[in-house]
């Protein structure tokens, strides 16, 4: 029996192929997975590598996935719960409710969070029109906002990353 050295592995899980976009959506070779079953599997087998990477594992085979800037995007939001906090909807298909504290704005006008445990999201342009109907200029005229969620003011800072 052939076995394959580890390093000749590492090379063949590099070169998967696969990438997530500033979209949030999978793609292979640049061309996007629209398989749902395929999809289901690789949003559920996504996880961080101990070097950082991201990850796919699917029985006993991996590939990295060439990731930007983060793999998770906020695709839509939603008012579910009782307490007026909004509720993301995230590209792997589930559901959270936004933490106000890690809401950030960039440089490029784009919205980011804190999403499964500290993971960064990327707000699509869906997602960041729908919460923006829930964010306010304060005080007008400066450049600065905040959202008000169940009472309570969140200032949103300026991303420095």
């Amino acid at each position: 029996m052939t076995t394959v050295d580890d390093a000749a592995l590492e090379l063949l899980r590099s070169r998967s192929g696969l990438s997530i976009d500033d979209e949030g959506r999978f793609l292979h070779l640049g061309e996007p997975i629209t398989h749902a079953r395929t999809l289901d599997v690789l949003w559920r087998s996504l996880a961080r590598a101990p070097d950082g990477r991201w990850l796919v594992r699917v029985g006993r085979e991996s590939a990295y996935v060439a990731v930007k800037e983060t793999p998770y995007t906020v695709r839509g939001v939603l008012q579910e719960r009782p307490d007026g906090a909004p509720v993301l909807l995230l590209s792997d298909g589930t559901r959270e409710p936004l933490d106000p504290a890690t809401l950030r704005l960039g440089e490029d006008g784009v919205l980011r969070c804190a999403v499964k445990g500290g993971e960064r999201a990327r707000f699509t342009r869906a997602g960041q029109v729908t919460l923006g109907f829930a964010i306010d200029e304060d005080p007008p005229g400066t450049g600065r906002y905040a959202i008000t969620i169940g009472g309570t003011r969140w200032p949103i800072r300026a991303d420095s990353r």
